[in-house]
């Protein structure tokens, strides 16, 4: 079936790193393919894992560190913890059942700059009794702010996306070793620079996975470098103030969904596509020489317009496929652009790393563009200049998903959209593309998650129902909780059809609600400075 070419793949793996503990030399045949669904044990003791020796399995030397029986607990069955360190310093953890093993991998994604080991992100995937895994992406450090590895290359190369790929072939090994049977099929979800993981598998590791859900993926080049430092720019006065008090953010807010709440036929206070809806902030400026708390001074509609226009050059040229959504004025936090943009630039962008005391600030939107290229195209699936590729995941079978926030302030999702238009142009048309790969756009959800709007749900059984009996997703059901109460629910459809209100029942039930599709598909991508020639 489709996933032949990964159970080979990891066969050779084990091969050349030996089978039996402590042996280099070891040759045995293959480990058969655990069912998928079925009910594996464990044929190793979880402290004899702490023995087995992976130190030469091709390609990812791995040393175990510790491996523990965790008891049963809180509806998660009896597991066998593993840490390690995959060389040369990719830290990693990785959970296995003892008794109810499905036959299935699950690894999950980071975010921002990662350096930690967010393990509990598998906890849905782990208590279904996936094997679960997951890593550091090469280094220890703060997730939002000051990268300071990344004046080793290696690490670099690791954040780029070698630690994940290295991931999913070390996270199998153990499971075929622990087992006695190799995985069936395997699994990869994540948000943010999960979602950036996700679409670099996809791109550069196609026979990693046989499904990946890759959520509001952000491209570190472009986003680091360009578009987080572009807002930064904006929303912070030279002195590190905020331009926006939170009040001054929700006159805004409140003023766009007024425009574009109906634009979709609703009032529901849901903004479905901010697309659809034009709003000048001007029209908030305050009376010249005065200020009052429901309008905005000259430096908030300067920056407001900056947001939604996107960056530019002094030519005005786009120097990303996309800018700030209207609906997402909520989340916008200059501190936190100025966080990740100068982190990024001063220890990720440029192949030197520039002096201790760069600031964000002296980046030059006409001349540093080109300075910040070459990394750009190590940590983004895709290079500038050039359109993804994932023609060698579809061959494979593989399935992919993608979904995006319509609200995501720090994500544009204008550049998800002309990512997925040059893949359905390769794929030769959308009905092609939707045979492997999937997009849903979240109305109102802000960057992976939050907005008031249906922003929880849970697309792992559906990724396993279409990879595994090949029924794709048509829906998926979203829902807006406060505390344990469900405020609403309402369905995704794939891109580019929309949820729209029939016309009767509660409007926050999911039930009553139905796609409508575009009369012609659109044409998403975006012209701007690394689109592909």
């Amino acid at each position: 079936m489709q996933a032949f070419t990964r159970k080979i793949a990891l066969a050779a793996a084990l091969l050349a790193a030996g089978s039996s503990i402590g042996s280099a030399q070891a040759q045995v045949p293959a480990a058969p393919i655990a069912k998928a669904g079925g009910s594996h044990a464990a044929a190793t003791a979880c402290q004899d894992m702490a023995k087995a020796d992976f130190t030469r399995l091709a390609d990812f030397p791995t040393a175990i560190l510790s491996a523990s029986l965790v008891p049963a607990k809180d509806g998660v069955a009896e597991h066998c913890a593993i840490t390690g360190t995959i060389q040369p310093q990719i830290q990693f953890e990785i959970r296995l059942p003892m008794q109810g093993w499905n036959g299935r991998y699950f690894q999950v994604g980071c975010g921002g700059f990662c350096g930690v080991i967010n393990i509990q992100n598998c906890a849905d995937a782990q208590a279904a009794n996936f094997v679960v895994a997951a890593h550091n992406m090469g280094h220890v450090g703060m997730v939002t702010k000051d990268p300071v590895w990344g004046a080793d290359q290696d690490l670099r190369t690791d954040f780029a996306g070698r630690s994940t790929h290295a991931m999913a072939v070390v996270g199998k090994a153990i499971a075929t070793r622990f087992y006695g049977a190799q995985p069936e099929y395997a699994y990869f979800r994540g948000c943010s620079t999960g979602g950036r993981e996700g679409l670099t598998l996809a791109q550069r590791y196609p026979d990693d996975f046989d499904g990946i859900i890759a959520g509001d993926p952000a491209f570190a080049g472009r986003l680091g470098a360009i578009a987080n430092n572009w807002d930064a720019h904006h929303l912070l006065r030279a002195d590190g103030s905020e331009v926006f008090t939170r009040p001054k953010l929700k006159v805004l807010a409140d003023a766009v969904m007024a425009a574009c709440d109906e634009k979709d036929g609703l009032k529901d206070g849901i903004i479905t596509d901010p697309r659809a809806c034009h709003f000048d902030p001007t029209t908030l400026a305050c009376p010249e020489g005065q200020e009052g708390d429901a309008c905005l001074t000259p430096e908030q509609v300067k920056t407001a317009i900056a947001l939604y226009d996107g960056p530019r050059n002094s030519r005005g040229r786009a120097l990303m496929p996309g800018a700030t959504p209207l609906g997402s004025e909520l989340s916008w936090s200059g501190a936190g652009r100025r966080a990740l943009a100068e982190g990024y630039l001063r220890y990720l962008a440029f192949a030197e790393n520039p002096p201790a005391d760069y600031d964000y600030r002296s980046f030059d939107f006409n001349k540093d563009i080109a300075a910040v290229e070459a990394q750009a195209a190590l940590y983004d699936p895709v290079a500038p200049y050039q359109a993804p590729d994932l023609s060698g995941f579809a061959a494979t079978g593989g399935k992919l998903i993608v979904y995006h926030g319509w609200a995501d302030a720090g994500v544009s999702p204008y550049a998800l959209l002309d990512y997925h238009a040059h893949v359905v142009a390769r794929a030769g048309g959308p009905e092609k593309a939707q045979d492997w790969m999937r997009v849903f756009m979240v109305p109102g959800m802000f960057h992976c998650r939050g907005g008031d709007a249906p922003n929880s749900f849970d697309m792992l059984p559906a990724m396993v129902e279409w990879v595994e009996q090949n029924r794709a997703p048509d829906s998926i059901l979203a829902t807006q909780r406060e505390g344990d109460r469900i405020v609403r629910t309402r369905p995704l459809y794939p891109y580019p059809a929309v949820a729209t209100y029939k016309g009767h029942g509660d409007v926050n039930d999911a039930a009553n609600w139905k796609p409508v599709s575009p009369k012609h598909y659109p044409d998403d991508r975006i012209d701007w400075i690394w689109a592909p020639k």
